[in-house]
């Protein structure tokens, strides 16, 4: 199913995570930072011929069932115009600001609490195993349940993630919080790939993408600066951690909420 071909798809995203720091260090210790660069750029000039080998037969996958069809696919310009976007947005955004604002402020935080300055980075593996089979078993769920039946539970680790991080002051807060997050993480990437064409269906997904990631991607590059201005305003960091897990939290009733109108509209 769609969700299982996301799942796998993205695991690729999450072993580069765990593996390729440690393969760059080793290299670097080897043929030094040039080298490996050097390397690097090699070794994707050599893929570029496969990669466009594999693209080169169109591939028509099956609609799942209660999905728009594909014949039936929402424009851009429709997707913006629907009510129910920009809520679907207040859930997928979440995870990108979030998880940028904490590791970007992670020294300032750890300056608080006392904490080595490589905390967060030596929780890195422990993110990357549970963001694999956070991606394995979302896959299967979606497959089983629907991507919009997960929207309303998927943030709720990442919520009580960051309460932990905003009140718990010994070091094992940064693991609690980066393996909480990296369960809402896999459903995040999962979701990401199914919820849409699931909702507005595949026929311009392109197109929808188009408008979805840009904004992604300002939630990524507000979080930390918007953050930052708060902090010297004297706001207390802490307290905007606890704000943005309460925010994840308060997003299940609301998102319980829109799941029947997405369901009407689906099967009408």
């Amino acid at each position: 199913g769609r969700g299982r071909a996301v799942s796998f798809a993205s695991l690729g995203l999450n072993t580069g995570q765990a593996l390729l720091p440690l393969a760059f260090t080793a290299g670097a210790a080897w043929l030094g930072w040039r080298g490996v660069w050097l390397c690097v750029a090699m070794l994707l000039c050599l893929l570029l011929p496969l990669a466009a080998l594999l693209f080169s037969r169109e591939r028509k996958p099956e609609t799942p069932a209660g999905t728009v069809p594909e014949t039936q696919g929402w424009t851009r310009e429709q997707v913006l115009r629907d009510p129910l976007f920009p809520l679907l947005l207040m859930a997928m955004l979440p995870p990108a600001f979030i998880s940028n604002t904490v590791l970007f402020h992670q020294v300032y935080l750890g300056e608080l609490r006392g904490w080595s300055s490589g905390l967060f980075a030596s929780a890195f593996p422990l993110y990357a195993l549970v963001t694999v089979g956070s991606l394995l078993l979302a896959g299967w769920l979606v497959d089983r349940f629907s991507a919009r039946a997960l929207l309303p539970f998927y943030l709720l680790p990442l919520g009580l993630g960051c309460l932990v991080l905003g009140t718990v002051e010994g070091p094992a807060a940064a693991f609690l919080f980066m393996a909480l997050y990296a369960l809402s993480d896999g459903f995040s990437l999962t979701l990401f790939g199914t919820l849409w064409p699931e909702v507005y269906g595949v026929r311009h997904l392109g197109a929808i993408r188009s408008a979805i990631v840009p904004l992604m991607v300002l939630a990524a590059a507000l979080g930390p600066g918007l953050a930052g201005v708060l902090i010297d305003r004297g706001v207390s960091y802490p307290l905007l951690l606890g704000a943005m897990g309460v925010y994840c939290l308060a997003l299940l009733p609301l998102m319980l909420a829109v799941r029947p109108a997405l369901a009407k509209r689906m099967a009408g």
